[in-house]
């Protein structure tokens, strides 16, 4: 009996390629991030590992297609939504309905690409801290207190 590989580059590839043309529509890139939310916070995703860094990740999608943040390579880019696209699509390379196993290849795609981009990521997220304290500035303790 022959042993099957599944080729995550070769599928993430296919899903890059879908990206290119979502992220040109803004429409489309919002519905892609918001559906992966809905599927994360479904409780049916068991990728908790990854789950900070994947929220993350959907909101730097969104904060780009926005045009709040725009220091982010295409490449990174492309891989992000490709990703993102590979964990919505229910039919990859193991359903998504399987229980258990039906989303690890989701999590080993996701993951890959995580490593892949974690300086933007980490970038991201201290423009988005720092976004949150322009915002919302801590007030300075009284000196009567």
């Amino acid at each position: 009996m022959k042993s099957e590989k599944t080729d995550y580059a070769y599928l993430l590839t296919r899903a890059t390629k879908s990206a290119g043309s979502i992220i040109k529509d803004t429409k489309k890139l919002n519905r892609l991030v918001d559906t992966a939310a809905l599927s994360i916070d479904s409780g049916v995703s068991r990728m908790n590992s990854i789950k900070s860094d994947l929220g993350a990740l959907l909101s730097l999608i969104k904060a780009w297609a926005k045009g709040d943040y725009r220091d982010v390579s295409k490449t990174t880019l492309l891989l992000s939504a490709g990703a993102v696209i590979y964990f919505v699509n229910p039919m990859d390379a193991i359903p998504d309905i399987l229980p258990a196993t039906g989303l690890l290849d989701d999590a080993t795609v996701i993951g890959v690409v995580i490593t892949s981009v974690k300086k933007d990521i980490e970038s991201f997220k201290l423009w988005e801290s720092a976004q949150a304290d322009i915002t919302n500035p801590r007030q300075p303790e009284s000196i009567l207190a």
